[in-house]
């Protein structure tokens, strides 16, 4: 992005009223139309008319002399806090009208995957096929111009030097906000349009609009009377970018909770201040107001700016706004947005900007069974998520045995104990036959099982390159085919952003199969020609691997799974993506936030209860003879380091079965019969452990990176481990 922004074109509208002068749309519309259709071709003929809302005369904001009525405004608002200002939806390229170009463009089609009507799969796809709307949406004004938020909102106009088009309707048109929000954009001078260019400007020319905070109510009303609401929404559907702090903020929402009718939020506050006492100052209450509409939630969701502040009434902003959802029924959830904070849209989808490192929003949500209300802080992501998806932030996973997890830490899900020993026994016979290669001996017809893992420390391990070209090159083809089974993490959308970034950057096609909630299982022979016949690879989310593991088996997947690993496929993942492939997993699966809602979880729950749990030893697939421990090299919340925890494992379990411990930055690689180890970032690495059945003790071996995969008990021979059964 460019640092010099001196070349950026701005200007402003003004719209606020002038002294004695009627809100009549009617005569603005015949007087200015004309004028307007001598320059361009399109005029505001197409708007409708809408008619008065205010039948009085604003006290003026223009006149020095009229200084002292400003206070006036206020009980002239109040009858409209109920005006519903919602402009209509947007017109936007739904999944349902894309899928068709979407497979045809992704060559899905040409692979034999065949979904019929049912696209819920493709839904990553065709996200670059919705492009409105984009907004930013700061908690305070000046929040726009901290780097990290500036940043986002030149990002989405796509262009290094956009077209700002300035619009201070909530501040009273006053030059001095103009100067605030202008400066960061322009460093000298700007041109001022007249009105007859209004529609120009926001329509056509402006690449973003920038509204100001202030009075949102009279910025509601003035725009709903001089027809901008419906440019606003034109402008939206055309890809500008709207932005703003505040009432600039909350006014692209459904509805907004709102300060409009605080006595000294007028365009001459200074004089109002002085001339109120403090209990007249002090004596006023948020009012819910409706916004535009723009923003595509799902139901009447509120916009709280200033989400972490105190008012001038010494009401907090957040306390109220739970009060509101737990009150009306109208307001089933609200979206906070701390001061400098911001809630980015880009289309149906949404992220958290957050201007100092700290400042986040949070989701305000009422329990439909309980009638209680939480508030929820987001993580802050690189990428936007679904709305809806984080609007549900708060709310648990469905599956039963989540209620009960610890039950199920003795079950037994191994399905592919076999599959090692055939691969072994299948390279042994193609040595053993000269001049053969593997799978000469065998019947025709018999296909002979293969491996191929990669096993990572923990999820962004796989977007580390040494690690990210392993799974590439053992694919055998440079743009593999796929498949992203994130039911460990509960299929949700941001891990799947984390665990695939680096394949959506080689443009790989990617499918994801959501298994977490019974509701979007597809059908045994659907999953059958994703996993088994149509991926090249199998890429598992971390997560919470019991969930996973229990939620495989009840649908079937894990089957498909050790068909998928029999055929050659890379079975990949990091953290619980990588322990599954394992006879067994050193897991955290019962810490109390490895949840689906483990943001919520981590804002109720305290600091006691958040580190009272204990590692567990469960069962994987089977695939490797091995106790998998990824994360090896760290500690969890329990204050536990896992490397010394899975050694005491190991030593009350004496089972004679070893240990691999990974690094979070390291992966494990298994190629057939042979091992070995990628480090992602030059130190991290694997270890062998065993526990020493007579003395007690165990021990520990680093393994070394290498080039080419070797034999496993030659590679711990090499690190002076000796006489280790590794299968029992």
């Amino acid at each position: 992005m460019a640092e010099n922004l001196s070349e950026i074109t701005i200007a402003i509208v003004v719209t606020t009223a002038t002294a004695n002068t009627p809100l009549n749309i009617s005569a603005i519309h015949q007087v200015d139309t004309a004028e307007l259709s001598h320059h361009l071709t399109t005029t505001l003929l197409s708007i409708p008319e809408v008619p008065p809302l205010l039948t009085h005369i604003i006290p003026s904001m223009a006149n020095d002399t009229d200084k002292l009525e400003d206070h006036l405004l206020v009980p002239y608002l109040e009858p409209y806090v109920d005006v519903d200002f919602t402009v209509g939806e947007l017109k936007k390229t739904s999944l349902e009208s894309s899928a068709s170009s979407v497979v045809s463009a992704a060559g899905v089609s040409s692979g034999g995957l065949e979904y019929g009507d049912d696209i819920s799969f493709l839904a990553n796809a065709v996200e670059n096929e919705i492009q409105v709307p984009k907004i930013v949406a700061a908690g305070k004004g000046m929040a726009l111009y901290m780097p990290p938020v500036f940043r986002k909102v030149i990002e989405l106009s796509g262009k290094e030097r956009p077209n700002i088009l300035y619009i201070g309707t909530a501040s009273f048109d006053k030059e001095e906000n103009f100067n605030k929000h202008s400066k960061k954009f322009l460093s000298k001078g700007c041109s001022v349009p007249s009105y007859e260019e209004m529609r120009r400007l926001v329509v056509e020319w402006s690449d973003v609009l920038v509204c100001s905070g202030g009075n949102t109510l009279f910025a509601l009303l003035r725009w709903k009377e001089t027809g901008l609401d419906l440019l606003i929404k034109e402008a939206a559907t055309n890809g500008t970018v709207l932005c703003g702090g505040s009432a600039g903020a909350g006014c692209w929402f459904t509805s907004m909770h709102s300060d409009s009718l605080r006595p000294d939020n007028v365009k001459h506050s200074d004089v109002v201040k002085n001339e109120m006492d403090d209990e007249d100052l002090t004596d006023w209450d948020y009012v819910k107001i409706s916004g535009l509409g723009i923003i595509p939630t799902p139901g009447n969701i509120m916009a709280v700016p200033h989400f972490d502040r105190i008012g001038s009434n010494d009401i907090s902003r957040s306390e109220h706004a739970a009060e509101m959802v737990a009150c009306n029924s109208d307001v089933p959830a609200a979206i906070g947005i701390d001061n400098n904070a911001a809630l980015v849209v880009e289309g149906d989808k949404a992220m958290v900007v957050s201007g100092d490192g700290e400042a986040t929003v949070h989701i305000v949500s009422k329990d439909e069974d309980t009638n209680e209300i939480s508030t929820t802080p987001l993580n802050r992501t690189d990428e936007p998520i679904p709305i809806e998806e984080l609007m549900d932030i708060a709310n648990p996973a469905t599956a039963e045995h989540l209620d009960a997890l610890e039950d199920h830490v003795e079950t037994n899900f191994a399905v592919a104990e076999d599959l090692l020993p055939r691969v072994r026994a299948n390279s042994i016979a193609s040595s053993a036959a000269d001049g053969h290669v593997a799978g000469d001996d065998c019947d025709d017809g018999e296909e002979q099982p293969t491996i191929k893992i990669v096993a990572a420390g923990r999820m962004k391990a796989l977007q580390l390159p040494p690690v990210f070209e392993k799974v590439i090159e053992l694919s055998g083809k440079d743009q593999p085919r796929i498949a992203y089974i994130g039911t460990a993490s509960f299929d949700r959308t941001d891990k799947f952003n984390i665990c695939t970034k680096a394949f959506r950057s080689l443009e790989c096609e990617i499918i994801r199969l959501d298994v977490s909630e019974p509701e979007t299982v597809p059908s045994m022979e659907e999953m059958r020609r994703l996993v088994v016949d149509w991926a090249d690879v199998l890429l598992c989310s971390g997560g919470n691997t019991l969930h996973a593991l229990l939620r495989w088996k009840e649908t079937g997947l894990d089957l498909l799974l050790k068909e998928a690993a029999e055929k050659g496929k890379v079975m990949c993942g990091g953290s619980a993506g990588a322990g599954c492939w394992f006879n067994s997993i050193h897991s955290d699966s019962l810490r109390p936030d490895n949840m689906k809602n483990s943001e919520y979880v981590q804002n109720e729950l305290d600091d006691n209860e958040l580190t009272d749990w204990d590692y567990v030893k469960i069962s994987g697939l089977g695939i490797l003879p091995a106790m998998a421990v990824p994360h090896f090299d760290a500690t969890g919340t329990n204050d536990v380091a896992r490397s010394s925890h899975a050694e005491q494992v190991l030593v009350d379990e004496q089972d004679g079965m070893p240990a691999i411990g990974i690094d979070e930055n390291a992966a494990f690689v298994v190629e057939g019969d042979r091992a070995m180890v990628v480090s992602g970032d030059g130190e991290a690495t694997c270890h062998v452990v065993v526990a020493d059945g007579k003395t007690g003790e165990t021990v520990t071996a680093s393994l070394t990176p290498a080039n080419a995969p070797m034999l496993l008990e030659d590679m711990v021979a090499m690190h002076g481990i000796n006489n280790i059964e590794c299968e029992k």
